[in-house]
């Protein structure tokens, strides 16, 4: 959902869009492959990941806040999932997604963490 919902905001071009279906075809493969040989590090790395999001959102709310970036309406697909306010601007979405990214982090440092004992 969070990809649906930046791409609404992005707008990418048809060449932007293959470069991420590439991406996300060369990672499933990789992790799939490294979920096979130690689930528990493929969490963790999730894990990470998923901080690294959190403070990469943390940081691109920062330029919402401090105008580097437009607060621009939230499109209807992320006012819809998330429940938003219907006048919901780009700092509402952001604040929803670093949210999941947290939940995120949390659930796979749990079960990397429950794959240890």
């Amino acid at each position: 959902m969070h990809l649906l919902t930046f791409v609404h905001i992005a707008q990418p071009t048809q060449f932007e869009r293959l470069l991420v279906i590439l991406a996300q075809g060369i990672f499933y493969n990789c992790f799939f492959l490294l979920y096979l040989i130690s689930s528990r590090t493929a969490h963790r790395v999730v894990g990470y990941l998923e901080e690294e999001a959190i403070h990469s959102y943390t940081e691109y709310l920062a330029g919402v806040d401090n105008g580097t970036h437009a607060n621009i309406p939230a499109p209807a697909i992320a006012i819809d999932y998330w429940k938003l306010a219907p006048g919901a601007r780009l700092r509402e979405v952001i604040i929803a997604v670093r949210g999941d990214e947290a939940r995120h982090r949390d659930v796979n440092h749990q079960l990397a963490d429950a794959m240890t004992h």
